[in-house]
């Protein structure tokens, strides 16, 4: 660069626009219509208004109202409870009326089974069984050569009315002519079967099977009659004879307190 360069004058800059300045705005009045029409700014909608923040909070009386004012929604299945409920109430009755069917029914079976069980125990005294042999034996037992001795062990061997019968039947006129006749008798057990015995099995009803043979000088005389079950031979005859007995424990021994003849032949 040259010194004239140097020493020339830079020029000035021109301003651009070249009009008048712009004047400056002027003040707002409160209240102006300007104000009413221009639009909020667009950094008020972040910041609420003081009505805004207002209505936001909950007044007194909003608080202290109690939030379950509002009726409740109730779904489906809490409204069909009820039904539901009505319904299954109405399936127990049914079943619980069975099973009180059933138990009475039940109840019932057992009372029956102890009745049964009672009267036909599984276990019997074996002595009921030999106590009603031996009484009928020793009843229709009889030895023309030991009357007195016969006698008293039919007497050994009952009690109350059968033995006041038995009193009564051997007297002296039937003991003579059972001396004459040199009669002698017995009865032969076949069987003997359990009818009834009470709980303490101090007392029973049992079916006596068997066959009363009698020998004297005037036995067989006469042939045994069409259809019976009875034979005769020179001086003996022997029927069979279905008895039925009571044996009762009096004083820890056992009598026979009733003897009917059910059956002879």
């Amino acid at each position: 660069m040259t010194e004239n360069s140097e020493n020339r004058p830079r020029p000035t800059p021109r301003t651009r626009g070249g009009g008048p300045a712009r004047p400056s705005p002027r003040p707002r009045v409160a209240g102006s219509r300007r104000d009413r029409d221009d639009p909020a700014p667009a950094g008020d909608d972040l910041a609420p208004t003081e009505g805004a923040a207002t209505s936001a909070a909950p007044t007194p009386e909003a608080s202290s109202r109690p939030a379950s004012s509002a009726r409740p929604r109730t779904s489906r299945a809490a409204g069909s409870s009820p039904a539901g409920t009505t319904t299954t109430a109405r399936r127990r009755v049914p079943v619980l009326a069975l099973t009180l069917a059933l138990l009475c029914l039940i109840t019932a079976a057992g009372a029956g089974l102890l009745l049964w069980q009672r009267l036909n125990p599984t276990t019997v005294n074996p002595e009921i069984f030999a106590a009603a042999r031996n009484g009928v034996e020793a009843l229709y037992a009889y030895d023309y050569e030991d009357s007195e001795g016969s006698i008293q062990r039919k007497l050994d061997v009952t009690t109350g009315e059968l033995r006041e019968q038995q009193e009564q039947t051997w007297q002296d006129t039937l003991v003579d002519q059972y001396e004459q006749a040199s009669a002698k008798g017995r009865y032969d057990v076949t069987d003997v079967g359990l009818q009834q015995v009470n709980e303490a099995q101090d007392t029973a009803t049992l079916v006596v099977f068997g066959e009363l043979v009698v020998e004297s000088t005037n036995a067989g005389t006469q042939p045994a009659p069409p259809g019976s079950e009875c034979r005769t031979a020179t001086g003996t005859s022997a029927c069979i004879y279905t008895l039925r007995v009571t044996v009762v424990q009096v004083d820890g021994e056992w009598k026979l307190s009733e003897a009917i003849i059910l059956s002879t032949s």
